[in-house]
């Protein structure tokens, strides 16, 4: 993983693309101390679309803090005001790619949960390594998911379910719970549109989790590794 780190800070990056990057994260660091002024375990969702899953989610269970990102401005806005008209306090959404996020967190928050659904599969081979669920986010989350921590995912692509399947059971920092229950059904936009899916669930176990990063393709890294708070 560092030797992968020192491979991409290789690269000739122009500087106007550096400071254009510099400044959207330290934006997001700002964002993100403000939302989270004290330590906290939050349920974050990975793209979370048009927010119809993450808002009834909070709704369901006004005990836990959730938090779900995406790119897309519309989706965002569109989140925001499901929230709104159900008054919920316990539910925000921040614009912010999934790796960036990670890395900006506050060392006090951690993960109670991570929620992946449907996420883009980037089904042509050559376009695998933008795939979100590879090997180095597993480490990653693990560093900042305590023991229990639940990583759910869901896809209607086969070959992305099989491929993450395999990565998590590989691992001894989760573990795969093939009867686990699915906590909410709530149907979203792209669930709706799948003729079929397939779900995951996997749990933190008590293994030590190593440093860990997170570098997205064509980006700088961050400015060191992030650690288990």
């Amino acid at each position: 993983m560092v030797g992968r780190a020192r491979r991409i800070s290789a690269v000739n990056f122009q500087p106007v693309f550096l400071a254009e990057v510099a400044e959207r994260r330290a934006t997001l660091r700002t964002t993100l101390a403000t939302l989270f002024p004290t330590p906290q375990a939050i349920v974050w969702e990975v793209g979370c679309g048009h927010g119809h899953f993450l808002v009834r989610y909070a709704l369901e269970f006004p005990q836990k803090f959730c938090v779900g990102i995406d790119m897309i401005l519309d989706r965002l806005q569109r989140s925001g005001k499901k929230r709104d008209r159900s008054r919920l306090t316990n539910c925000h959404f921040v614009r912010a790619e999934a790796r960036e996020f990670f890395h900006a967190l506050p060392s006090g928050v951690t993960f109670a949960e991570i929620w992946v659904l449907f996420p883009d599969p980037w089904p042509k081979a050559r376009h695998h390594k933008n795939r979100i669920l590879k090997e180095d986010f597993f480490a990653a989350a693990a560093t900042r998911a305590g023991e229990g921590a639940r990583f759910y995912f869901r896809t209607d692509h086969e070959q992305y379910f099989q491929s993450v399947f395999a990565i998590v059971s590989k691992l001894t920092t989760w573990q795969l719970l093939p009867d686990a229950p699915w906590p909410l059904e709530h149907e979203t936009v792209f669930q709706a549109r799948a003729p079929r899916f397939q779900s995951l669930v996997a749990v933190r176990t008590a293994s030590p989790a190593p440093a860990a990063i997170l570098v997205g393709p064509g980006q700088p890294p961050p400015t060191a590794p992030t650690s288990s708070a």
